[in-house]
């Protein structure tokens, strides 16, 4: 009976040690992912922006502000005028291949300047364009752009995981079903 009881004393240690090691682990993983919050948009950036690189001629692929990668546009002059003229970034936040790029040509054929396009990845409820509030124009041009594409839903401040740019559209499922 004594044996018994130790044994199972020692199974309870063991798993309670485990529990324990398991909680670090939780929290090692949560730590490191509080610290970097997005740091999968920039691989997923990264691989789409390589893969239309090999689609352009264009040169080599920069980065923005948050590491993350685009292939470049055209250095043309600007093609829209006045709230035209406010340069858009275009992201992809859903499973539909080249969503973003598809997008780029119908905001370009509509007369905007698209200066960035490609893949993001993060809980975005329906296609938004972010505008950046300290530029004066941005609020006015997303609401233009919206009011021409109604398949953007909505139009709200930027947050801070967003790529720079005045206008920052977000495009979901729901706009490729437009």
């Amino acid at each position: 009976m004594a044996r018994q009881l130790a044994r199972r004393q020692q199974r309870e240690r063991i798993a309670g040690v485990l529990v324990v090691c398991f909680g670090l682990v939780v929290l090692a993983v949560a730590i490191i992912a509080l610290r970097e919050p997005n740091g999968h948009l920039a691989a997923a950036a990264a691989s789409t922006a390589s893969e239309l690189a090999r689609q352009s001629p264009s040169g080599p692929v920069p980065s923005d502000s948050n590491g993350s990668t685009f292939p470049p546009r055209g250095t043309d002059p600007p093609s829209g005028t006045g709230l035209q003229a406010v340069p858009l970034v275009v992201l992809n936040n859903s499973t539909i291949h080249g969503l973003a790029l598809q997008a780029t040509q119908q905001f370009e054929a509509g007369g905007w300047t698209v200066t960035k396009f490609g893949n993001y990845h993060n809980l975005i409820i329906s296609t938004c364009a972010y505008y950046d509030p300290s530029d004066p124009t941005a609020k006015a041009a997303a609401e233009a752009l919206q009011r021409q594409f109604p398949a953007i839903k909505r139009v709200e401040p930027k947050f801070p995981e967003l790529p720079g740019g005045p206008v920052v559209v977000v495009l979901t499922g729901d706009y490729a079903s437009t």
